[in-house]
């Protein structure tokens, strides 16, 4: 039964590793879209009265105010995924038969609601 939880526990990595990803690339996406918005406004900064200038920053500011708060949203998800990861871990580990159970009742309602939806389409 120790292989089903290192299973979930790399499944739990795995997750982890995934929310990641997704965090960086759309931190570095986000990045990016500043730079280029930092460029324009540099490219126009000649041409651009004093009023202007100062919206242009103040919006660049606001940007990056969002880009911190969505890392710091980012990390937090991934913390509470690893939390939540750790204690199905220690579930799985410490109860198994019901876990396997359960996982096995939760597989029998995905196949019943798979079965159901292409009955219903193919009516």
């Amino acid at each position: 039964m120790n292989a089903t939880a290192k299973t979930a526990s790399q499944l739990a990595e795995d997750a982890r590793q995934v929310a990641n990803d997704a965090v960086e690339s759309t931190r570095a996406y986000a990045q990016n879209a500043v730079n280029a918005a930092g460029e324009k406004v540099r490219d126009l900064r000649g041409s651009m009265e004093p009023g202007v200038e100062q919206l242009a920053n103040r919006v660049q500011q606001a940007v990056q105010r969002g880009l911190d708060s969505a890392t710091k949203t980012g990390a937090r998800a991934q913390r509470q995924l690893g939390q939540a990861a750790d204690v199905t871990g220690r579930y799985i580990a410490d109860q198994p038969v019901r876990s396997v159970l359960m996982a096995a009742a939760a597989g029998a309602a995905i196949t019943a609601l798979i079965v159901l939806a292409s009955r219903r389409r193919d009516d």
